[in-house]
């Protein structure tokens, strides 16, 4: 018997990630916080970060979550006028910026619905966060994911 409680606690510490494995900063490996969101700034806002890009910057640093950090940017009214200014160009805009290509009808009007229900921070973190599972189940184009690679375990924000 205490052999094998033995065995199932030598297991479940070897299944218990250490600290270092995910990072200082909540996981994502050694990655410039300041940069990723400068390059973010350029891609999605075709600008310079301005000084309250420091807000996302200390997220990032904090450990929130980057597809939180990046909704952030991309609900912002900013990018929402960029885009297009309407819910049907806002969900175009994401879909070509995060997924390089058009939605399918189906696919546009199931995001544009959201947009009209809920805020476009929440959309665009819907958004990311479906895109990343249904790569994860080996669909969809990998190409937003290759791109903006901080979702990868072995980045950390500093």
């Amino acid at each position: 018997m205490r052999r094998t409680i033995l065995c199932a606690v030598s297991l479940l510490a070897l299944a218990v990630p250490a600290d270092g494995q995910y990072g200082l900063y909540g996981g994502y490996g050694a990655r410039d916080a300041s940069q990723t969101v400068a390059q973010w700034y350029q891609r999605f806002l075709g600008r310079q970060p301005d000084p309250y890009a420091g807000g996302w910057v200390t997220a990032l640093q904090s450990g929130q979550n980057p597809e939180q950090v990046l909704a952030g940017i991309l609900g912002s009214q900013e990018y929402y006028l960029r885009t297009g200014g309407t819910p049907r160009a806002f969900v175009n805009g994401l879909y070509a910026d995060l997924a390089g290509r058009a939605p399918t009808p189906q696919e546009e009007s199931y995001w544009t619905r959201q947009v009209h229900s809920r805020s476009r921070e929440d959309v665009a973190y819907d958004f990311l966060t479906r895109q990343a599972q249904n790569w994860d189940r080996g669909g969809g184009d990998r190409s937003w994911e290759d791109r903006y690679d901080y979702r990868r375990p072995s980045y950390r924000y500093r």
